[in-house]
């Protein structure tokens, strides 16, 4: 009697699609290559990198948005060791400003927060001790789903919160700040290094040299693609995308759009909430401010300065060294915040500008320094993303397992959520969902 055979299947029997070539996308396609799946990615846009994507300037390209490492990184980290991109990046110490009251205050370390006179001594020791306890000390699943507003005074005081956290906090989230979590808070702080890092020809590198290694491999990487439906074959064993048949799909992209490419499948995240972000860049010829991140906290209703619509500002220049090593010497200038599409859109992109330059200059003369103005501009870029900043409500943490429905994987920022530092936790992604996929088609032969 002759022994039936058990058909067995290769990695490369099976084609895998990815939808949206951001940090996420990039990195799962490049993980699933090296299994050797047969990888596609689509990406609607002509840049790659999605938040990570780049602009041009006098001098070079810059990240569209900005971007910094901690050393506690570690997924993106050892994945630029490993690909030997290690003698690209630089760590630094930099320089960090708060504006409270329509004032500037030098708040780079301990020492200089002290001798800034922003917090009273009991305030002071009030805002260390509730950041060590946070950042040492474990904490609980019921801790983790307290609400953020309701307890930021009783870790750092009344005084710190009121000058530092909840302004950050209600800046940031607008109208969903008091649905944050103490998760987020606390992964806000434990994730911080006295270092920063930065790539110094730009993050756009990095995402690039992933597209070349798929190119290069089992895969394509498809720029300015439009990707509207997922669907299935008759017996549902395969997807179809652009007329071609998958095995899997991962999708990267927003809960709205992931609803628009499925609408008959059930999935949990379909209804996530989120934010966008609003970033502009002024290319200035004089150094508009003396610090990296200037954080902007001022509750002042009766100020009516343009800064006060912004979250941040951040002098690209004091971070990456190498920007002004040859030429003459520019300093980028970001101003950023979140915002809805609807908050977006009440202004034309000329009156953003605008905004945005009365900003800079207003900060330029409450730093201190040197006064720039109007004329010293070279250079003015403005972004929008609609889909920036994930918003999720205590118990609705997806990380770090990415949901999976009828053949498909989801993995966007809010599997990264509580954590702010969505490249680092991208290349995480791209680890398990290949894992995962791995998993269910070859284990299941």
């Amino acid at each position: 009697m002759a022994v039936r055979q058990k058909m067995t299947k290769n990695t490369s029997d099976f084609n895998i699609a990815v939808i949206g070539a951001g940090a996420s996308g990039l990195s799962i396609g490049y993980e699933l290559q090296k299994l050797g799946f047969k990888v596609d990615i689509f990406e609607k846009s002509d840049n790659l990198g999605g938040l990570a994507g780049a602009v041009q300037l006098s001098k070079g390209r810059i990240d569209s948005f900005y971007h910094h490492l901690f050393k506690s990184d570690k997924f993106i980290l050892d994945f630029i060791r490993k690909n030997k991109i290690s003698s690209e990046i630089v760590f630094k110490r930099t320089k960090t400003g708060h504006i409270w009251n329509n004032k500037y205050y030098d708040i780079s370390s301990i020492l200089s927060l002290k001798k800034s006179n922003l917090l009273s001594n009991f305030g002071f020791f009030r805002l260390l001790l509730g950041g060590a306890i946070i950042k040492y000390f474990p904490t609980t699943k019921e801790l983790n789903n307290k609400l953020v507003y309701k307890i930021a005074s009783n870790l750092f005081g009344k005084e710190a919160s009121s000058k530092i956290w909840n302004p950050l906090l209600y800046f940031k989230f607008g109208k969903y700040a008091e649905l944050m979590p103490y998760s987020w808070l606390r992964a806000r702080i434990q994730d911080r290094t006295i270092e920063l890092g930065y790539l110094s020809n730009g993050f756009e590198s990095l995402y690039n040299h992933l597209a070349d290694a798929i190119n290069n491999s089992n895969g394509n990487v498809y720029t300015q693609t439009v990707i509207k439906k997922v669907e299935f074959s008759k017996d549902e064993k395969k997807l179809k995308i652009n007329g071609k048949n998958y095995d899997r799909a991962v999708i990267t992209t927003s809960p709205k759009i992931n609803s628009k490419l499925l609408k008959d499948v059930h999935y949990s995240s379909r209804n996530l909430k989120y934010l966008g972000a609003i970033c502009g860049i002024i290319e200035f010829n004089k150094r508009p401010i003396p610090s990296y991140w200037l954080g902007i906290a001022d509750t002042n209703k009766k100020n009516k300065s343009a800064y006060k619509e912004f979250l941040a500002a951040i002098s690209y220049a004091e971070l990456d060294e190498e920007w002004n090593k040859s030429g003459k010497p520019t300093w980028p200038l970001y101003l950023a915040s979140y915002c809805t599409k609807d908050q977006y859109k009440k202004y034309t992109k000329e009156e953003w500008k605008k905004i945005m330059i009365d900003a800079s200059l207003e900060l330029n003369k409450l730093s201190g320094i040197e006064k720039i103005e109007k004329k010293n501009i070279i250079n003015f870029k403005l972004s929008f993303a609609e889909y920036a900043q994930p918003i999720l409500s205590p118990g609705q943490n997806l990380s770090p397992n990415p949901e999976s429905a009828k053949f498909c994987y989801f993995a966007n920022m809010h599997n990264i959520f509580p954590n702010d530092r969505g490249q680092n936790r991208s290349f995480y992604l791209g680890e398990i969902i290949s894992k995962k996929i791995h998993n269910d088609l070859i284990k299941k032969i």
